[in-house]
């Protein structure tokens, strides 16, 4: 399980990328490695936001290796906003940094916002196992390149009364996938998940179990 966490810089596609890294007890192989990604960088996301640490604790306790880090532009990372493209480099280099520290462990990517299309972008070509999508923005980013492999285990997570991301629009999306996730819906939750945390760490539990 999760003991504490520790602050780090690593080297970035334009610069330093800030982490924050779980440390696993001593002696113990982790189950897997899991990279967690925030919402916009314009719009006050950093690897802070509460959903990205719900997520981060529910697969801590679970005795994943957690990685968690800012965009490019946000807190101690260098860099500047680069509409989603740039970040994929970002993440890319955050996993290849993470499996150099820690072993070819199996690989979760999850992503709240726009974190979440980052994370579905580059699930293929990181060869994730694992993939939870939080509030996919489908209104604000282009989603029609989306490409998993057939061995991922694809889980989406949505409210009901989300104001950022309008829900039917997510329904209407999934309608036209080839491939389609497990679907976790909270009617009763917005954007962000206020009173809904409690709910979401169980939902990580059963995504990946």
């Amino acid at each position: 399980m999760l003991q504490k966490t520790q602050s780090t810089l690593i080297d970035g596609p334009v610069g330093a990328i800030e982490c924050r890294v779980g440390r696993v007890k001593t002696g113990e192989r982790p189950p897997g490695l899991v990279v967690l990604t925030h919402p916009h960088p314009l719009y006050d996301g950093t690897m802070n936001n509460k959903v990205v640490t719900t997520m981060e604790r529910a697969f801590a306790q679970m005795g994943w290796q957690t990685l968690a880090f800012n965009f490019r532009g946000v807190g101690r990372s260098e860099g500047s906003y680069d509409h989603g493209q740039g970040e994929q480099a970002d993440l890319a280099a955050a996993v290849t940094w993470a499996h150099g520290m820690f072993g070819d462990l199996p690989l979760a990517l999850a992503g709240f916002s726009f974190g979440s299309y980052v994370s579905v972008m580059q699930a293929k070509a990181l060869q994730a196992k694992h993939l939870i999508t939080v509030a996919p923005p489908v209104n604000l980013y282009d989603f029609s390149q989306l490409d998993l492999a057939d061995s991922v285990s694809w889980s989406l997570v949505q409210g009901g009364q989300d104001e950022v991301v309008p829900p039917h629009k997510v329904i209407n999306w999934m309608r036209g996938l080839n491939q389609r996730p497990d679907v976790y819906w909270r009617e009763d939750a917005s954007h962000y998940f206020h009173g809904e945390l409690l709910w979401l760490k169980k939902v990580v539990n059963l995504a990946i179990e």
